[in-house]
């Protein structure tokens, strides 16, 4: 027998995944192109990001989101799914 899960849905724009994502790259791009930073001290630094930044999505993703987006909920553009 299937059942059916409800679940909270907010806007990608409110998704603190997304948003640490943009950050990130954002970060590494500026270490990379716009700080003055020798070859080796850009390698750890984006290293570094990049690193802390999977920390962070997987800390977010597993204790932090009780909601997700309409696109993640929807299978063939339905806006439910169910589980069996």
């Amino acid at each position: 027998m299937a059942e059916t899960i409800r679940v909270e849905t907010k806007s990608a724009w409110l998704s603190k995944i997304n948003w640490t994502q943009v950050v990130s790259f954002a970060a590494s791009i500026a270490a990379v192109k716009g700080i003055n930073l020798d070859a080796d001290t850009q390698v750890y630094v984006v290293m570094a990001i990049q690193g802390i930044q999977g920390v962070v999505t997987w800390v977010l993703k597993t204790w932090f989101t009780p909601s997700i987006t309409p696109a993640s909920a929807s299978v063939s553009g339905q806006k439910t799914m169910t589980l069996d």
